[in-house]
């Protein structure tokens, strides 16, 4: 029994490589049916990500340039990944020769892998953001992020490039027999512990972490939400100022703090703002204490937008880790018993990992109201901004 583990397991089993599978007529209409929602799905959801950082100016911030790589890469899963494995399943072998298998390979593997690098960008970025709201954004810029992004493809390209183009290709004779498309290098037991534990295992584990620490800081720094009727009215001691005619001046307690920078869309600081002007005897002390009421809810409704990016990167990150997680185990139990594992529940957790290419773009919409507003103009052919 051949121990690849890795795409190969979409093709059946059989004595003889280039052997057909046999799917009935209703079996294969619902494996092409099912392939085709996929697939669309992905590309659709993915392309209105492009389109709304694209089109609407209000979404692009430092964050969504880093969500646009993610759905880059699952727009290439979508358009090219998907379909190209579902021939693979309904023929039971790879119809298309040598070549383009190599070329699909490296477009899956290295879209996977970028894909997870954009991931972890994105968390590191909010853990930054959180943790050091008054630091980091001074060093945050659209330029940086997009420096992140290519150092994350590059660095996916180079991974799997050479094992892919070449090692296939060394031999006189190609090691991967006809009518079969995997990487052969993965064939080795070490090695595909190896790269399941750098391309998942480490990177799942970094990001749990760092989101631990996000949920962590996120929640000490929200202020407590004030009363609704507490901007409309000034209290009990500036009552009494406007009564005895004294004016209230600003002691050093009452100076610039985190009211002092201005949350972006994405729930990050973006610059820091000049401390208000003291306004004076001349202002009465009843404005300044509407200014102060309401300066407090600006924050409150800052951090809770803070908060809600937090809960959307966990969104994410948690169905990442449910839609890849299956297929890294079986590859752990595989590597040690091949036999162990059927190629169904290998076929099952390999589509799985696709899956979540189609399901990150609902996520943005969910916790995003700018991404919503934008998808659903977008539907209606519309270019209004969110």
């Amino acid at each position: 029994v051949e121990n690849d583990i890795n795409t190969s397991t979409l093709a059946c089993s059989c004595s003889n490589s280039s052997c057909p599978c046999s799917y009935s007529t209703t079996q294969t209409a619902s494996i092409v049916a099912a392939t085709a929602s996929l697939s669309l799905l992905t590309v659709l959801g993915n392309a209105l990500v492009l389109l709304s950082v694209a089109l609407h100016h209000r979404l692009r911030t430092v964050h969504n340039y880093l969500v646009l790589s993610l759905a880059a890469a699952d727009l290439m899963v979508g358009v090219a990944s998907v379909p190209l494995a579902g021939v693979y399943l309904v023929g039971g072998r790879w119809p298309l020769g040598p070549l383009l298998c190599d070329l699909w390979l490296l477009l899956d593997y290295v879209a996977s892998n970028a894909s997870v690098l954009s991931l972890l960008l994105i968390c590191l970025d909010r853990y930054f953001c959180v943790t050091r709201p008054l630091s980091y954004p001074a060093r945050r810029s659209g330029a940086g992020a997009g420096l992140m992004v290519a150092g994350a493809w590059m660095l996916s390209l180079l991974l799997w490039a050479p094992p892919i183009l070449c090692w296939q290709t060394l031999a006189a004779r190609r090691p991967v027999p006809a009518g079969r498309c995997y990487i052969q290098v993965l064939a080795s037991a070490p090695l595909t512990l190896g790269t399941a534990l750098l391309s998942f295992y480490l990177p799942a584990v970094v990001m749990a972490t760092l989101y631990g620490r996000i949920a962590a800081a996120s929640r000490s720094r929200l202020p407590v939400r004030p009363h609704p009727r507490a901007a409309a009215r000034p209290g009990p001691h500036l009552q009494g100022g406007m009564a005895s005619g004294v004016s209230q001046t600003k002691t050093p307690s009452e100076g610039p703090s985190h009211a002092d920078w201005r949350p972006q869309e994405d729930g990050s600081s973006s610059s820091l703002r000049r401390p208000p002007r003291d306004p004076g005897s001349d202002t009465p002390p009843w404005r300044r204490g509407l200014s102060r009421s309401c300066s407090t809810l600006a924050r409150w409704r800052g951090r809770s937008r803070e908060r809600r990016v937090t809960h959307a990167v966990l969104a994410v990150l948690l169905v990442f880790i449910a839609t890849w997680l299956p297929y890294n185990v079986l590859a752990v139990v595989g590597s040690l018993c091949r036999v162990c594992v059927p190629d169904a529940l290998w076929a099952a957790g390999y589509w799985l990992c696709y899956v979540n290419s189609a399901i990150n773009p609902a996520l943005y919409a969910l916790f995003n109201g700018a991404f919503r507003s934008s998808f659903l103009h977008l539907l209606r052919c519309s270019r209004a901004p969110p």
